[in-house]
């Protein structure tokens, strides 16, 4: 039977050991989902047992994190009354603000501490240990303890029920063993079938001269690697970056995973546009709460979505919180700059990204349904149309397009817009879309300063730097072309 390296390693650990996990199987230069691919072709050859353990992780948010560290709204307003004795609800939302402040009095309501005419009094102490009892049972999960005595997982219960904090994951642990089969192999490797790896161990006790070596077939076909390099597309990737760097760009990656209030809504695209249509996204057949704050904002986006503001008049429909929940494999990666921007409202800033986007599009010689989007943003109160053709001339020149002509367009989230397209052997090419962010979206996520942004696609940009007349030979394993191709930035 013939093994893989990778196969006849984790075979020799699991050789000299009892049942293992995977992630106590340690090869050395083997990551673990070589390892987890070798588990599951030496079970597919019936030389090791498997069995599959199911447990729960905790998966702890931001927004726990944060409250590990400064404390849970109910502990920080307990501790303010312990110092003053009583304290107003508006002195409470003034110094804790009002949605932090109210989820504070709604915890200590719960534990009996209730507000009388507007005021919170501190008439007793006999919640002081739960509420720090709670406290510690957060800082346990964030840590990643899972050992809780019985009062702490009462507590955990609490918190998982909460909003935005903790959330229960399903995780399923594979242990190996063994069997006999696998143990008859590893005598062969050892040395009944020949040495299959010369190393220098064996060539100094010239173990080798009994054992002999395992037979080869040098006829296979097979091609020579010449030299180790990344692929074209990470190259190409890694050049981009070194242009936005140099340009003063801060980079900034997010999940692939995004709720459609930010992918879509926050920027001021309204629910019944066809881009929403299953022809057009993946969306994803599960739920996950949002947080309070995004909750808040999808509402006061939904009213600007309704009737606008004054100036504006907005699309006059009727939003859905429903529609907004749902998730989805992110079209496009502005909703991750766009959330970037609105928890740094008041930082001047220009960022970007290159990172993994999803359409649902049939593939064919210039369409992918999984491709890269190259997207940069600038975020200044003195960012204007003129600086946008500025950067995006010089942003391309760096690109190796000297001719750049800027074409007025239309797309749904910024106004004005404009096309970007370069002069390629004669003839002129579309390279992509920019335009100034809405000042509907500007006013939904509270940004104070202009926006300007643009993106194109970085597998069409590879298509044209590689000679490519399909695009998903971007993505061959044809070693003969990987060694071959020439980056031209």
């Amino acid at each position: 039977m013939e093994l893989s390296q990778e196969e006849t390693e984790v075979l020799k650990v699991l050789s000299g050991s009892g049942e293992l996990s995977e992630e106590e199987i340690q090869v050395k230069q083997l990551g673990q989902e070589r390892i987890r691919s070798a588990i599951s072709w030496l079970q597919k050859k019936e030389l090791i047992d498997v069995r599959v353990q199911e447990s729960m992780d905790i998966i702890v948010s931001q927004e726990a994190k944060k409250y590990d560290i400064n404390g849970l709204p109910e502990v920080v307003l307990f501790n303010i009354l312990k110092n003053s004795g009583t304290v107003s609800l508006d002195d409470i939302y003034k110094n804790m603000g009002e949605t932090t402040g109210k989820i504070a009095v709604a915890q200590l309501s719960r534990l009996g501490l209730r507000p009388v005419n507007g005021t919170l009094s501190l008439e007793h102490h006999d919640i002081f240990q739960i509420l720090e009892n709670r406290q510690e049972t957060l800082h346990k999960a964030v840590m990643g303890n899972n050992e809780y005595s019985e009062s702490e997982r009462e507590q955990l219960d609490l918190l998982l029920k909460r909003s935005g904090l903790l959330e229960k994951k399903p995780r399923k642990t594979r242990f190996a063993k063994i069997n006999k089969n696998g143990i008859e192999i590893i005598q062969e490797i050892s040395g009944v079938a020949g040495i299959g790896q010369l190393t220098s161990d064996i060539i100094r006790n010239e173990s080798y001269r009994e054992s002999g070596f395992r037979s080869y077939d040098l006829n296979l076909p097979g091609i020579k690697v010449q030299r180790n390099t990344e692929h074209p597309l990470m190259m190409l990737i890694n050049q981009i970056r070194e242009i936005f760097v140099s340009l003063g760009f801060q980079e900034i990656r997010d999940d692939f995973i995004e709720k459609a209030g930010w992918n879509m809504d926050a920027l001021f695209i309204p629910q019944n546009h066809p881009a929403r249509d299953m022809q057009d996204t993946f969306f994803v057949d599960m739920e996950k709460p949002s947080t309070r704050e995004d909750t808040n904002l999808f509402r006061k986006i939904g009213k600007i979505h309704e009737s606008g503001f004054p100036g504006y008049s907005g699309w006059g429909y009727k939003w859905s919180m429903k529609e907004a929940e749902k998730l989805l494999l992110r079209t496009h990666t502005t909703a991750s700059t766009m959330r970037h921007l609105h928890n740094n409202p008041t930082k001047e800033q220009a960022l970007f990204s290159v990172d993994r986007i999803f359409r649902h599009e049939s593939m064919d010689w210039k369409h992918l349904a999984e491709f890269h989007q190259v997207e940069g943003v600038v975020y200044s109160k003195n960012a204007t149309f003129q600086t946008l053709k500025w950067i995006l001339r010089k942003f391309y020149g760096e690109l190796g397009f000297d001719n750049v002509e800027l074409i007025p367009s239309y797309y749904p989230y910024t106004e004005p817009s404009m096309d970007i397209v370069v002069e390629i052997n004669g003839k002129e090419v579309e390279m992509g879309g920019s335009g100034i962010i809405r000042p509907e979206v500007n006013r939904m996520l509270g940004l104070k300063h202009n926006v300007i942004a643009w993106g194109l696609g970085l597998e069409r940009l590879a298509m044209l730097y590689y000679g490519l007349d399909d695009i998903r030979k971007i993505y061959n394993s044809d070693l003969r072309w990987l060694q071959s191709y020439n980056i031209k930035l």
